[in-house]
């Protein structure tokens, strides 16, 4: 499978059709409106985007040779690992049993296919898919803070969004 048709697969399973027609602009207002997921999914999504976001900037900081993409990869990694803890408060605090951490097979494909490469190929790819990443996610929580149905879990994607939005456009201008 290529590595457009990976990305492609990974967007399906986390924004609309509509969310991702080819490169959108980094302005979420931009874009068109993603109806809010089921809380659920958005649980589901959480944990494995937020995983993938770790070992994907783990595996950057281990492979690449370039200092703004090494900065990019280590704020990813700082910053999802705090996020990981405040989604496991909101989850306890709402009372929901928390979804599991894992990859799902999508987010394993990309991460077997960064580790197949290296050099500018390799900061190519990973800045790539931390841009596709970061649309999708701030897609998802901006549908679930506007229109969630559990109030914790919408009050954590409204306090995650303006972090998600910086990280989106760091990745932005490392494009």
């Amino acid at each position: 499978m290529t590595r457009l048709g990976i990305a492609l697969l990974i967007a399906l399973g986390v924004a609309s059709a509509a969310a991702f027609a080819a490169d959108p602009p980094a302005n979420t207002a931009a874009r068109p409106a993603t109806a809010a997921p089921s809380t659920g999914v958005f649980l589901t999504k959480t944990a494995g985007g937020n995983l993938f976001e770790i070992e994907s900037s783990k595996l950057a900081l281990t492979k690449t040779k370039t200092a703004p993409v090494r900065a990019f990869a280590n704020e990813m990694v700082r910053d999802h690992v705090e996020a990981g803890a405040k989604f496991k408060q909101a989850v306890a605090d709402a009372k929901l049993t928390p979804p599991a951490e894992a990859l799902d097979a999508q987010h394993q494909t990309v991460i077997n296919d960064l580790k197949g490469k290296d050099g500018s190929a390799f900061d190519k790819a990973y800045i790539d898919d931390q841009y596709r990443a970061h649309v999708q996610t701030v897609d998802m929580f901006q549908a679930y803070a506007d229109g969630g149905d559990n109030a914790r879990i919408k009050q954590f994607a409204q306090q995650m969004l303006p972090t998600l939005k910086t990280h989106l456009d760091h990745v932005t201008k490392l494009r």
